[in-house]
């Protein structure tokens, strides 16, 4: 962990709220710039709620670098084979793409949402919630493809001209977000979209020119497209990921499928499902218990040995920085971290959290044996809720944030912060994390046999469907087959 992490990062404008901050946390997420939080600690260090374990030196890592690897949970530690094996995909893609001189630095990230990005510098970045995903090497391929599209494209550079421009135009017709912000967001929308399109064709070209499967980005986009509906029926729909800026529409689906038969060949081209499921054997699946997970409105984390419950309005976003909750309309808000601290959680909310808000009305507590306080603040805008608990060494701190306070609301406010507690000893048991496997399917196998030899989520049959790119429930003798189990 280095220095620069582990201090609190400063909030920069008394206008700034948690809602600006989750806004930026986004923001991060889709183009890694840095972000500021509101939340201060003066002289305290601050504690990652992930476990981040890069074996990167500080000097080594550029800022836009350190930042993203913080953010999506760190470097994650694959398998020899594995991190061989995508060097070898973006090695055959880039050689192919229309700039092979470029230099490509592949770094997989310990995040389980499916997502893939590239900086204008050559870092391409894929988490293993992508690789788990993925069913052969034609698709990893087709992602990588088209993140290095929008690095040969120049659309970073095009963005930002376009953004130039759209404050350039004259009074009266100027696009700037004072003015006429509905309008600047559709032309970017809009020309997401296009670049999105050009990434696709240009990157299934690629494939093809590599001698991957060129078919291999449909089936990709459709295996996202039945992640994304799976989340949506389960509520779990809360995390970024690669459809958050890659929507994979019907209508991106069939380009993609109409650019495959146009530079498809007659002799077959290499998919490899087997070879790249061998290779993906043993991959963490899902999240990473160490880092805490999100079990609906439940927050529980076993590294720190504590759960809480959120309010039923919010829904959850675990980043390393801290836990993040946002209502459906971003009229409420919450963050949740940690911090060390030798302060008591009185004198911790007396001295503030977030600048121009002064913390009031404070009242001393104990919340299931451990001592707290909590209290309220307002800007001009917003009303808040703190909280500080005191466990051991370390103070963690709630801040909720709401337009519209109302008794009712505050209530659902004090019932979460009331929530927080050390966890069971079967709740700890539970959380063992889970892994990818392979079962080669023989003759006498059926989807039923195959799905008994899961553990440890919900709906395996679902599961099984959308880790293996399948929309139906039958398989193939000789074929292999991923499986979701428990360590």
């Amino acid at each position: 962990m280095t220095a620069r992490m582990m201090k609190s990062w400063k909030h920069r404008s008394g206008d700034q709220t948690l809602l600006a901050f989750i806004a930026r946390l986004c923001l991060i997420l889709l183009v890694s710039l840095p972000i500021a939080a509101c939340v201060t600690g003066p002289g305290h260090d601050s504690r990652p709620l992930a476990s981040i374990p890069t074996g990167i030196p500080e000097r080594a890592l550029t800022e836009e670098r350190a930042t993203l690897i913080y953010m999506f949970g760190g470097e994650y530690q694959a398998r020899d084979s594995l991190r061989s094996e995508i060097r070898m995909i973006v090695d055959r893609v880039v050689a192919a793409s229309d700039d092979p001189s470029q230099k490509y630095r592949i770094t997989i990230l310990n995040s389980s949402s499916p997502n893939a990005f590239a900086l204008p510098n050559g870092e391409l970045y894929v988490t293993r919630g992508l690789l788990a995903l993925a069913n052969d090497t034609s698709e990893v391929a087709a992602v990588i493809a088209h993140e290095v599209a929008h690095v040969t494209a120049n659309h970073a550079l095009k963005r930002a001209e376009l953004e130039k421009l759209a404050r350039s135009l004259p009074e009266g017709l100027a696009l700037n977000e004072d003015n006429n912000a509905e309008s600047l967001q559709f032309l970017r929308a809009s020309f997401s979209r296009a670049q999105e399109l050009e990434a696709d064709e240009i990157g299934i070209k690629t494939i093809a020119k590599a001698g991957y499967d060129p078919y291999g980005a449909a089936r990709f986009l459709s295996s996202m497209s039945r992640l994304s509906n799976f989340q949506t029926l389960s509520q779990a729909g809360r995390r970024m990921t690669f459809l958050s800026s890659h929507p994979a529409t019907p209508q991106r689906i069939s380009a993609a499928l109409v650019t495959a038969r146009d530079v498809a060949r007659s002799e077959p081209m290499e998919a490899d499902r087997n070879h790249y499921l061998e290779a993906l054997e043993g991959l963490t699946y899902g999240e990473d218990p160490s880092g805490g997970v999100v079990r609906d409105r439940q927050f529980i984390h076993p590294r720190f040995d504590f759960a809480f419950t959120a309010p039923p309005l919010l829904k959850l976003e675990n980043t390393t920085e801290a836990l993040l909750g946002l209502d459906m309309n971003g009229t409420t808000a919450m963050r949740f971290d940690v911090i060390q601290s030798d302060q008591s959680p009185m004198a911790s909310l007396e001295k503030g959290w977030i600048e121009s808000v002064k913390i009031e009305q404070i009242e001393e507590t104990l919340i299931n044996g451990l001592s707290s306080a909590t209290g309220l603040g307002t800007n001009s805008e917003w009303s808040f809720r703190f909280a500080a608990i005191r466990k051991g060494s370390d103070l963690y701190r709630f801040i909720f944030a709401t337009k519209t306070f109302t008794p009712e609301l505050d209530r659902q406010f004090l019932e979460s912060i009331k929530s927080f507690r050390s966890l069971r000893a079967e709740e700890r048991e539970a959380l063992r994390p889970l892994r990818l496997t392979t079962a080669l399917a023989s003759e006498s196998d059926t989807i039923e046999k195959l799905i008994a030899q899961m553990r440890g989520v919900d709906r395996p049959l679902d599961r099984f469907l959308i880790v293996n790119g399948l929309d139906r429930p039958k398989i193939k003798s000789g074929m292999n087959y991923k499986l979701i189990t428990a360590d």
